[in-house]
């Protein structure tokens, strides 16, 4: 464990994170909320300073049991990102870049960010904030800046 700037992170824990979000193996009850309409979650992703992060991978993470997982979406330059989940359901979200994935003790963490849907719904104006600082302190193949197109 690591404390640095006021924050506390376990490096291991970016590994496991990234490792351990797979999907569940479906259930009678996860094929019943599959069947139903997907819900779209739109928004954006964001660094510290509220820049527009571009190339992180956006995974809806299910806060319940028998919910099925949705495939990751890619942030464009702006940010932006549509995800189409199974609903009903709440969902956090698990982003990563390059592959690894960091969840930090902080309150904006996307992780703890709880967002519910109904079937066919639409929820807009959704921000997560990418901790740059915490994946470079993670991660030993950190790029100099936070992505983001040219």
């Amino acid at each position: 464990m690591t404390h640095r700037g006021g924050r506390i992170l376990v490096g291991a824990l970016a590994v496991a994170a990234a490792a351990c979000a797979s999907p569940p193996r479906p259930t009678a009850s996860s094929l019943r909320i599959a069947a139903h309409e997907p819900a779209i979650i739109e928004g954006r992703v964001v660094d510290a300073g509220g820049h527009p992060a571009a190339g992180i991978a956006v995974r809806g993470i299910p806060r319940g049991a028998d919910i099925p997982w949705a495939s990751p979406v890619v942030t464009g330059c702006d940010g932006r990102f549509w995800l189409a989940v199974p609903a009903p359901a709440a969902y956090g979200f698990l982003l990563a870049w390059k592959t690894t994935a960091v969840i930090t003790p902080r309150p904006d963490d996307p992780a703890l960010v709880a967002v519910a849907v109904e079937p066919g719904a639409r929820v807009a104006g959704v921000v997560l904030v990418f901790d740059d600082a915490a994946w470079r302190l993670a991660t030993a193949a950190a790029p100099p800046d936070t992505p983001a197109c040219p």
